[in-house]
């Protein structure tokens, strides 16, 4: 019987989640490209790309572009990493080049893709021009060009080349970028140096020239700009230019004498007015940065050599380095790496447009305040910024973002590794940063505090407590007699169900504070030689500690503050976690086994009833710890065809949830996530292969309670599954729709009642009720987890109905009604 009640509960879960909706959100802040099409704006970031539309309206200003869309994986896209695009006007493409997934072609029917397997030379995409009924791809590994055959919808490879088949003309197959002058020159920049070709003659070997060393500087990245008169390339901190035809007069250099300053040049551009720009900075692929030693970001030079340079913060601009500048329809448009886009709307003002998306690619952890704003982290265990993160943190609310970096707000420091809320609904931040003097420039260690609703700023460490003052735009003098931090190296920040804040000094233990932010306890953790502590959870019962490998898993085996030399402290008896790292512990009442507490650690998923250690896995599905002997023994099988943890394939875990619905989410290194569903004993799983997942692997997971969603947390950004709300926004019965009407039962499938336009029902107590034809009730339904009705299409004992129609009436809490009718067809 158990059995039987067991899959009925499993089939209404899985039907839920599968109709559930799923939403990708990336950083789209930090550009490489930028093109205009009609009334269009297209750019290119490591987020994917972005397409929004020129606002309408003589007072419509750039910054109030329209987003209408981001094309990431999730839309069938190679890559999020889109280095260049190109609209192809004679197919009305979109092709978006990436930096190691070949290209991605937009197209009315759906995305293709181009890659190695069909004769592009390389997946490293540097740049795509169209030109007449060809499109010239320049790659890591040579040029292609490609055609389309009339009455064929994809492109057809015409040639490659190549170092070898050009008989050396192309100097080398490492391309770094390219363009073609409207004398239908193309200028390409190789490692070795600068080839020119005129297009009618590519596969004349003979065409093939270059520029000799001796009048360019050799075996350099070139940066190319081409106008209808000129052609400039830029090395380091200086600019040569020549004429567009590469047959015509010598090369000019403009360096620090004419203007350019003593900096390294990160992107180069040449204007229809024959104007000069530059912008600097130095790129680092490893760790995707865009660096300057300046405060300036560019600096132009007019015809008439008049040199204006760009400061940060001037004239409408941002403090992030500018990427690419771009001239088309007579204006100049910036990409920056992390302000978004800017325009020139005047000589000396620019707007910008930022698009409204999370602040970084890589989710460290999650939390969410009393308002109910999801907050995300963006650091790592290091003091120095690594791959796509330590770039602040991120407010989500409401749809709309905000990002809070040492830039624009007082918050100490970039890195920031946890992010926790208090009993006032303060936001708590806390850095890693173990090395002094080592961090970049403006970063501080230890953790600020933040009251939204006052904006006052504290900044805890271990010489005090100090303010931010808002007039200077300093922090004040530490208080005298302040409370002070165990560390300055902050490893996580909790609070416990008793409103006190557990910080973690990742090296030196833990201090707690009350909800008035007074010291009241400091501790060592029991057993930890290093003290290197990156958790702490706290269920009401127990408090659990872990570390970086450094002890593993110690619990505090008592609802008291713990004591260094305390009585209560237990150390879990399997060896497996006592040198791991530990990422996140829920408690859950199973309805079969009791309190059970599942730990999420380097090694494996693990679950403790405060009698015996369990341990799950993709060949049995729980092994039992046997103390005597010291070995894990079977417990529990997989049942034939059972979805299994991970859908069977070996990973560890990295994150872990709870969500209101007593579900548990485990998110792994590299197989997605599974959830596990302690009424049914059941897993499910999502991966890369059979969801929208941006990757299989998570970082960190969290809730949205008025929207229902599962928060998923990935080094490339943010998936949200709608898993069912626990919190109702105020609305009203009002339109409410069935679907699919008619309804064909089948298996586990069901119509769905729902409340439109809200998609939500009434705050309280709803009820549904069906009945048929002759005014017969045959059923009652209760709302689910997503705030609607589903009904399987069968009476209140479990009989099959039969075809015709059927009446559903939905009650709320009030006695509004509304009505609505469904056909039922066998």
């Amino acid at each position: 019987m158990r059995a039987f009640t067991l899959m009925l509960v499993l089939a209404g879960i899985a039907a839920g989640l599968s109709a559930a909706n799923w939403q990708t959100i990336t950083n789209t802040s930090h550009v490489y490209d930028l093109m205009l099409q009609d009334d269009q704006v297209y750019f290119s970031t490591w987020g994917g790309v972005v397409q929004a539309a020129l606002p309408v309206g003589a007072n419509a200003g750039f910054s109030e572009l329209v987003q209408q869309k981001v094309w990431t994986t999730a839309d069938g896209i190679a890559s999020n990493d889109v280095r260049n695009l190109e609209y192809i006007g004679l197919t009305g493409t979109l092709w978006f080049g990436s930096a190691f997934n070949g290209i991605s072609i937009v197209t009315p029917g759906g995305v293709q893709q181009l890659n190695t397997g069909l004769g592009l030379p390389s997946n490293r995409v540097v740049k795509i021009i169209e030109h007449g009924s060809e499109v010239l791809v320049a790659t890591g590994s040579g040029l292609s060009s490609f055609y389309y055959l009339e009455g064929v919808n994809f492109p057809l490879m015409l040639y490659n080349y190549t170092n070898q088949n050009t008989g050396g003309g192309l100097l080398s197959n490492e391309i770094e970028a390219m363009v073609l002058a409207p004398n239908n020159y193309l200028y390409i920049s190789t490692t070795a140096g600068l080839n020119f070709v005129h297009l009618d003659s590519l596969a004349v070997d003979q065409a093939w020239r270059h520029f000799p060393p001796a009048e360019l500087p050799s075996g350099y990245v070139n940066k190319l700009s081409v106008n209808g008169n000129k052609l400039a390339v830029a090395y380091y901190n200086s600019v040569y230019l020549h004429s567009s035809d590469p047959w015509q007069g010598g090369w000019e250099m403009v360096n620090t004498t004419g203007g350019i300053l003593n900096s390294a040049i990160a992107g180069v551009c040449l204007d229809d007015a024959n104007s000069l720009w530059v912008s600097y900075g130095t790129w680092n692929e490893d760790f995707l940065t865009l660096s300057r030693d300046i405060d300036t970001l560019m600096t132009s030079i007019d015809s008439q050599g008049n040199v204006k340079h760009w400061a940060e913060f001037e004239a409408g601009l941002r403090d992030k380095s500018i990427s690419r500048i771009v001239s088309q329809n007579g204006k100049i448009y910036l990409c920056s790496w992390g302000d978004g886009i800017f325009l020139q709307e005047s000589d000396n003002q620019w707007t910008q447009f930022i698009p409204n998306s999370i602040g970084f690619p890589k989710v460290r952890a999650i939390s969410s305040d009393h308002n109910h704003a999801a907050w995300f982290s963006s650091g790592d265990l290091n003091h120095l910024p690594l791959r796509k993160s330590a770039l602040g943190a991120s407010k989500w609310l409401n749809g709309q973002w905000h990002t809070y970096n040492i830039a624009n707000s007082p918050i100490h420091s970039d890195n920031i590794l946890t992010v926790a809320i208090d009993s006032h609904n303060r936001k708590w931040f806390g850095t890693y940063d173990v090395v002094p003097g080592e961090s970049p420039v403006g970063w501080l260690n230890g953790l600020t505090v933040w009251d939204e609703t006052t904006d006052e700023w504290k900044h805890f460490t271990r010489w005090g407590v100090r303010t931010w003052n808002h007039q200077s735009q300093t922090w004040n003098p530490f208080i005298p007699d302040s409370p002070t931090l165990q560390s300055n190296t902050i490893g996580h920040i909790a609070m416990d169900q008793n409103n006190n804040m557990f910080v973690s000094g990742y090296d030196r233990g833990f201090s707690v504070f009350d909800p008035e932010d007074n010291l009241i306890a400091e501790f060592m953790i029991s057993n930890s030689v290093y003290q290197r502590t990156i958790y702490s959870y706290h269920n009401g019962r127990q408090y659990f500690f872990g570390t970086n490998n450094d002890r593993g898993l110690v619990i505090w085996n008592h609802n008291s503050i713990p004591e260094t030399a305390g009585e209560h402290w237990l150390v879990p008896a399997p060896a497996e976690l006592s040198n791991c790292e530990v990422y996140g512990v829920v408690t859950v009442e199973s309805p079969y086994e009791g309190i059970q507490h599942w730990i999420a650690v380097s090694n494996g998923l693990y679950m403790w009833n405060e009698q015996n250690w369990y341990k799950y896995d993709t060949s049995i599905k729980r092994f039992i710890y046997n103390t005597g002997n010291g070995l894990w023994e079977n417990d529990l099988l997989y049942y034939v065809d059972e979805e299994r943890l991970y859908g069977s394939v070996r990973t560890t875990p990295t994150a872990i949830y709870l969500d209101p619905f007593d579900r548990i989410w485990i998110g792994s290194l590299d197989n997605g996530i599974s959830m596990y569903n302690p009424r049914t004993e059941h897993f499910t799983n999502y991966f890369v292969a059979n969801s929208p997942l941006l990757t299989n692997h998570i970082t960190a997971l969290g809730y949205d309670p008025v929207e229902g969603l599962l928060l998923i947390g990935t080094p490339d950004g943010l998936n949200t599954l709608r898993i069912g709300r626990s919190i109702k926004p105020p609305t009203t019965l009002q339109t409410l729709k069935a679907f699919p009407n008619p309804f064909y039962p089948n298996g586990s499938n069901t119509v769905q009642i729902v409340n439109q336009p809200p998609d939500v029902m009434p705050a309280g107590k709803n009820n549904c009720r069906i009945y048929d034809s002759s005014g017969a009730l045959v059923i009652k339904l209760e709302e689910n987890e997503f705030s609607r009705f589903a009904w399987n299409g069968e009476n209140s004992t479990g009989k099959k109905c039969s075809s015709g129609i059927y009446f559903f009436v939905v009650t709320d809490a009030e006695g509004n009604t509304k009505k609505g009718k469904i056909a039922l067809i066998r």
